[in-house]
């Protein structure tokens, strides 16, 4: 058996585990959560589903805003056909298969496959940073649980160090160029020539920012659409959800942060919430982005159909 296959048994089998110790929980207390007023709130759940296709959106404008700093010129419903048929290789563990897609996809769009490899790097590069910032900011103020204090200060200080890490890169003009071409050369790939605009880099930085934010306000409008009585405000549900999102896409052997999401989000909810609802929170939310990510993933496919 392959390496590669080994690691993705491996992603499937720890997504699996963390996901069986959530539903025990729920299922321990269940008596608890019958207790719990649960509801759905129609307008708050309106809410959820509209910012949630705003972040959709403007992540898609990102990439293409990425693609303008190369000389490429796509509509939106093409980087919104790319974006999202190559997202579902999220799923398979390794993140490669990501990649792929989103280099195959491109050449339909006529982007070349270097510039769509690099242009998913720089994804990254100005995405995760992005959302550093935000949670830093969010939950920065925020007292812990005495038993995530040290975990927490310590996610603290690496998110700090890749944000200002990034920053040095930005500021420095050459400096994404530099490092951009320095990851494609470990992966034995031509050298490209990215020399964006000033505007032009700073366009996508704010267009991550407020993809962040909308899905931040989405997961803030899920649970009011849940729980009568919200025991959090919006700045922390928002850091919470973003918080979650980039711990579970960073663990790269779970497949699309399967498990590590739902156990990072059941964590911090576990103060305000309690952690049977907080675990129920997080794998009512799963289930809930997981037909988002169907549907948006049908929407891409029938354009692509359409073309």
């Amino acid at each position: 058996m392959n390496k590669k296959i080994i690691k993705q048994i491996a992603g499937w089998l720890i997504a699996a585990v963390i996901l069986y110790f959530l539903a025990r929980t729920i299922h321990s207390n269940w008596a608890e959560l019958e207790n719990w007023e649960w509801r759905v709130d129609p307008l708050y759940a309106v809410l959820t589903v509209i910012f949630l296709g705003g972040a959709y959106l403007a992540a898609c404008q990102g990439w293409r805003t990425i693609l303008r700093g190369f000389g490429h010129n796509i509509k939106l419903h093409e980087s919104f056909r790319v974006v999202y048929l190559a997202n579902l290789g999220r799923y398979i563990p390794g993140k490669i298969w990501q990649v792929i897609g989103m280099v195959g996809l491109a050449k339909e769009v006529k982007v070349p496959a270097k510039t769509s490899l690099a242009s998913f790097a720089l994804v990254q590069a100005y995405a995760l940073p992005a959302s550093f910032l935000l949670v830093l900011i969010f939950l920065g103020g925020f007292d812990m649980p005495d038993s995530l204090a040290v975990y927490s200060n310590i996610i603290y200080i690496f998110m700090a160090a890749v944000f200002l890490l990034f920053l040095v890169l930005f500021l420095w003009p050459d400096g994404l160029d530099w490092a951009l071409n320095k990851i494609l050369k470990i992966f034995k790939q031509e050298p490209v020539g990215y020399k964006p605009t000033t505007g032009n880099r700073v366009a996508i930085f704010l267009w991550y920012i407020v993809t962040w934010i909308l899905f931040g306000l989405s997961f803030h409008f899920f649970l009011k659409a849940l729980i009568a009585e919200m025991p959090m405000d919006v700045i922390f549900g928002a850091g919470v959800y973003i918080a979650a999102y980039n711990l579970g896409y960073i663990a790269l052997i779970s497949p699309g942060g399967l498990g590590v999401r739902e156990g990072v989000m059941t964590l911090l909810l576990a103060a305000p919430l309690g952690q049977p609802v907080a675990a129920s929170i997080a794998l009512i939310h799963r289930v809930l982005i997981t037909i988002a990510e169907a549907i948006i993933s049908l929407l891409a496919l029938l354009t692509y159909k359409l073309k």
